[in-house]
């Protein structure tokens, strides 16, 4: 089995996990499903500076599978209503006008 043999089998199956756990939450459980998603996006991308040359392959199949299960999520996310913050900063910021320079 050759390196692009494993890739291959590993997009499938990635792809067939993202198929069958996407539709799978509720609301709760989305919420904590888009943020476990986010922070995995964002490790495939810390991993990718470390990575050994003859798995940068790998690495970037990594990147762009966490980032589509993400955009996945937060579109269903999105289509159900669900926030990721239930609760509101204590500390607010006015918006910036487009009148405003310094």
């Amino acid at each position: 089995m050759n390196f692009n043999s494993v890739v291959e089998l590993l997009a499938e199956g990635i792809a067939g996990f993202t198929r069958r756990r996407v539709g799978e939450y509720h609301a709760p459980e989305l919420a904590l499903a888009v943020d476990r998603a986010r922070r995995d996006w964002q490790q495939a991308l810390r991993e990718f500076r470390y990575i050994e040359s003859d798995l940068v392959d790998y690495a970037i199949l990594k990147i762009s599978t966490a980032e589509k299960y993400y955009m996945t999520l937060l579109s269903q996310a999105k289509k159900e209503g669900v926030v990721a913050w239930s609760i509101k900063p204590n500390v607010t910021t006015p918006p910036l006008s487009s009148n405003t320079h310094p």
